[in-house]
């Protein structure tokens, strides 16, 4: 029983001596690079200065080199969106034409400025599934379609006017103060066409005559429940029908009757207020720098390249060093 005690005290009194003296190897590894640093402060406090300069330069350099993107969310109106994803995809083509530039009233010199113009859909299944819930009674049936449906193909065309909202990303060179105004201008030409101007100012117009019956209405039926209400005893045959010809004119019908006009007109209001125009504007983005700027990136990165690169080499010196007297040991 003596003997296992002392064994396992030997035992401890060895792991301890092996922890130790990993220990001291480690401050003695530490005090080494501190000590190395120290000798070379003179070497990487000039790879720092070098470091700090051309980082300073490449900086420099990469902003005027940097792409400069606006996005913004679009939503066509009165059917419209065939009309704005081809003249979106024309506009590469038809900025080389002065006259067509002429008539956006932008300068020659400026488009040059422009890279490149895109636009393309933000898919939500939902949209396309609603649309085709709009024009089909067999809904589950085009929903199992929908799941089942390959999702690139979503972006093809006969999808896009089932969706809402749509992206349109312009790439610019460089930065500009006439950037802005070329988004402004192209905006305004296709709001301008007049084609979808004239179905606009059709559609308002009919919904601000349609609006006026349907609240008349809607007063009429508010009106005739009111005095029903205060005089339950009148006659009923004195209701006018608002119903069809095969059913009897009730309470429940004309109940029905409001519920209908009051979703009506809620719709006519919504279409008057944000259907002014050919397309909305749901995000007018800013211009901003297509890279993700870093506060300077290469101003820290090119010091700490050199320092490292610098470090390594005199790291792979010292252990062929150390690997050469290994070997030449007998």
């Amino acid at each position: 029983m003596g003997n296992e005690n002392y064994n396992d005290e030997i035992d401890l009194m060895q792991i301890f001596g092996m922890i130790k003296k990993g220990f001291k190897n480690l401050l003695r590894l530490i005090i080494s690079v501190i000590i190395f640093f120290k000798k070379k402060a003179l070497l990487f406090l000039i790879l720092l200065i070098v470091g700090v300069a051309a980082g300073f330069f490449v900086d420099q350099y990469q902003d005027k080199k940097d792409n400069y993107i606006q996005e913004i969310i679009i939503e066509p109106k009165y059917n419209s969106t065939k009309y704005i994803y081809d003249f979106i995809d024309e506009l590469d083509r038809n900025f080389k034409d002065d006259f067509f530039l002429e008539k956006l009233g932008i300068n020659p010199d400026n488009i040059k400025n422009l890279d490149k113009i895109t636009i393309e859909p933000l898919i939500t299944g939902t949209d396309v599934l609603d649309n085709l819930q709009e024009r089909y009674e067999n809904r589950e049936f085009f929903k199992d379609i929908m799941e089942a449906y390959e999702e690139d193909k979503l972006e093809e065309e006969e999808f896009r006017n089932f969706y809402k909202h749509h992206r349109l990303t312009l790439k610019f060179k460089n930065k500009n103060d006439e950037n802005a105004k070329i988004v402004s201008l192209i905006l305004k030409y296709i709001k301008s066409n007049q084609y979808y101007q004239d179905i606009k100012n059709l559609t308002i117009t009919q919904n601000k005559n349609s609006l006026e019956r349907n609240k008349k209405s809607l007063q009429f039926i508010d009106n005739y429940l009111n005095n029903l209400n205060n005089n339950p005893s009148s006659n009923p045959n004195e209701l006018v029908v608002i119903a069809n010809e095969a059913e009897t004119p009730t309470i429940a019908s004309l109940l029905k009757q409001k519920d209908l006009l009051l979703e009506t007109i809620n719709e006519q209001e919504k279409v008057l207020v944000l259907d002014k125009e050919v397309l909305s504007i749901v995000d007018y983005g800013d211009i901003i720098s297509a890279r993700k700027k870093l506060l300077n990136r290469a101003l820290f990165i090119i010091p700490l390249l050199l320092i490292g690169l610098v470090s390594l080499f005199y790291f792979l010196r010292y252990l062929f060093t150390v690997v050469n007297n290994f070997v030449e040991e007998e």
